[in-house]
């Protein structure tokens, strides 16, 4: 190769990679041996905000970098050369128009012909994106512990409580079935919403659909459309599906000519915004007070009393089962939409 070929060659190789080191989003940069910048790429600069006329020569303590910043680049530097090995970390930078941002970076010893450092070069890429999403994660997976332990605690507390009130086993396998059928459906009406919130309206409507046996229109649902917190949500659910199951049973909804009005409210009660929940049975069998409480009206009058945070009250009058559930609403967890 004559050496007219040689220049081009070289020059085509320059041409190229000015190509890739100024228009990669990654900020590239060379520090000589005093720590002084003798090149960096449009990247760099546009963070600085700077022409490269005003950054040339100069040291990360001279171009504005907070002093403890600086004295820890001149550390690696030195250590870099030093050592002839890369070193890599991570830091806080303010960009001149994104504010302050999480960077990944490499220093990394450049070796001259004499096989010594002759200088030292950078490579720094923007990971904050990358680092909220790690944290994102990180508050999902604990937020996934804390909700299994959760639901694993309730499964226990229903299969225990079950087996305790059954008549047998068949009877038991029946009612935890059932009971794990309709938590299964709370959660994955919650799982659409990313376990924010619940619709009241879908808890309910969904109750009815699963004990309508096609007869949809014995269920009488009326309500503004409102979210509950999981915690709410999961409750209600339970609480309706030991009503619906009950009515289907023994109440309401044991006879054809029986039916149900499931309704809520709101209401504004000293000062606060509460929420009320009627359940209405009417045109069944005569009711009658239950000589002993099962597990369902445990539920309904003390586990869903705590859980709400309110009151709930339940009356086996003999037109029918008639139950009801107030809570105080507030910004973090409940909304009405409509």
């Amino acid at each position: 190769m004559n050496t007219a070929m040689r220049e081009r060659h070289g020059e085509a190789k320059e041409r190229i990679y000015q190509a890739l080191l100024q228009t990669t989003p990654d900020l590239l940069y060379v520090f000589d041996l005093q720590h002084r910048f003798i090149y960096a790429n449009d990247a760099l600069l546009s963070m600085w905000g700077m022409s490269w006329d005003e950054a040339r020569g100069k040291t990360c303590l001279e171009l504005g970098y907070e002093p403890w910043h600086a004295a820890m680049h001149d550390e690696e530097i030195e250590r870099v050369i030093a050592t002839r090995q890369p070193i890599r970390g991570d830091v806080p930078f303010p960009h001149k128009d994104k504010g302050t941002r999480i960077y990944d970076y490499i220093f990394t010893p450049v070796i001259g012909l004499d096989g010594e450092v002759e200088a030292i070069a950078g490579s720094t890429r923007d990971v904050t994106e990358r680092n909220q999403h790690e944290q994102h994660l990180q508050l999902l997976i604990n937020e996934l512990n804390h909700r299994v332990k959760n639901s694993l605690v309730m499964v226990l507390s229903l299969t225990r409580q079950t087996f305790s009130n059954a008549v047998d086993l068949e009877d038991a396998h029946e009612k935890i079935q059932a009971r794990l059928l309709a938590l299964s459906s709370a959660h994955n009406v919650l799982t659409r919403e990313n376990w924010h919130s619940a619709d009241l309206l879908e808890l309910a409507r969904g109750a009815a659909a699963a004990h309508a046996s096609g007869q949809a229109s014995r269920f009488d649902v009326q309500g503004v459309s409102c979210r509950l917190d999981p915690r709410r949500a999961l409750a209600l659910a339970m609480a309706l599906h030991e009503l619906c199951a009950n009515a289907v049973k023994y109440g309401a909804l044991s006879v054809p000519e029986g039916s149900v009005r499931v309704s809520w409210e709101r209401r504004r009660i000293e000062q606060e915004d509460w929420i009320e929940l009627f359940w209405q049975e009417s045109g069944g069998p005569a009711v009658r007070p239950p000589i002993r409480r099962g597990f369902g009206s445990r539920l309904l009058e003390r586990g869903l009393r705590h859980d709400l945070g309110g009151d709930v009250s339940l009356v086996f009058d003999p037109d029918g089962v008639a139950f009801r559930a107030s809570m105080p609403l507030s910004a973090d967890d409940m909304q009405v939409l409509r």
